[in-house]
């Protein structure tokens, strides 16, 4: 199965149309539909937008037919887009005590981006702090 025809399994299982998926992962006019039409491939930012846009398609699936259609989750977490942050979704599972686990890697990804988002607050800070500094040499030069 090729990944259009994929695209196309899932859009049936969504009840999607090839325009709403164009618009929704804001592709140029035309493409989804092209690319159904001619059974052509998708470039990597084609599916890049278009995973982001649609959060439960399996990456995995969609590339390669490996695995299921739909990520086995019950709950994602979603970055704030940045473009240092770690990867925009972490996943995991809800057991039927409530209860949410997540994978050890899932996990380092958290702990990743926790650390980076330390850094730029202490870059920050220390911005903050040699602009106040220079705030208060320009006061002290005015008040001469």
């Amino acid at each position: 199965m090729t990944i259009t025809e994929r695209l196309q399994k899932y859009m049936l299982h969504k009840n999607l149309n090839a325009n709403k998926v164009t618009v929704d992962a804001g592709l140029s006019v035309g493409l989804i539909g092209r690319a159904i039409k001619n059974d052509s491939g998708l470039n990597s930012d084609t599916v890049e937008k278009i995973l982001i846009a649609f959060t439960d398609l399996n990456p995995e699936w969609f590339i390669s037919g490996t695995g299921e259609m739909l990520k086995p989750v019950n709950q994602n977490i979603h970055s704030n887009g940045s473009p240092n942050s770690v990867n925009n979704n972490i996943n995991g599972n809800v057991n039927g005590n409530g209860n949410f686990s997540i994978t050890h890697s899932e996990f380092s990804g958290m702990i990743e981006l926790q650390a980076e988002t330390m850094n730029r607050l202490k870059t920050s800070q220390d911005q903050l702090t040699e602009s106040m500094r220079q705030v208060s040499l320009l006061i002290e030069l005015l008040n001469k």
